[in-house]
């Protein structure tokens, strides 16, 4: 493959992992250095508040979902596993309904 074209693939690859990640909803806590050593010592440190989740087991998945879904990533239409690809259905369709922004 030549350089150009391992680029345009990486670039490709690059926007689908971008394009597929979540979106969370929790804002990081960013904190200013001190100007002084012991400048704001009893502050909390500014660590990003961790994402929530929930263990979740579907109880019956058709068999046509996961060979559609097996057909789409044969031809190079998602590069999502199939748990991925249900969490970022559920995302959108959330979205389309205005329970999230």
């Amino acid at each position: 493959m030549s350089k150009a074209k391992f680029s345009a693939q990486a670039e490709k690859l690059k926007n689908l992992v971008d394009s597929a990640r979540l979106q969370t909803s929790s804002s990081a806590v960013t904190a200013t250095a001190p100007s002084q050593p012991n400048e704001g010592a009893e502050e909390v440190s500014g660590r990003p508040v961790a994402a929530r989740t929930k263990a979740k087991n579907l109880k019956a998945i058709p068999l046509s979902y996961f060979e559609a879904h097996a057909e789409l990533k044969a031809t190079s239409k998602t590069s999502l596993d199939f748990s991925s690809y249900i969490i970022e259905a559920i995302r959108e369709k959330l979205e389309r309904d205005g329970a999230i922004g």
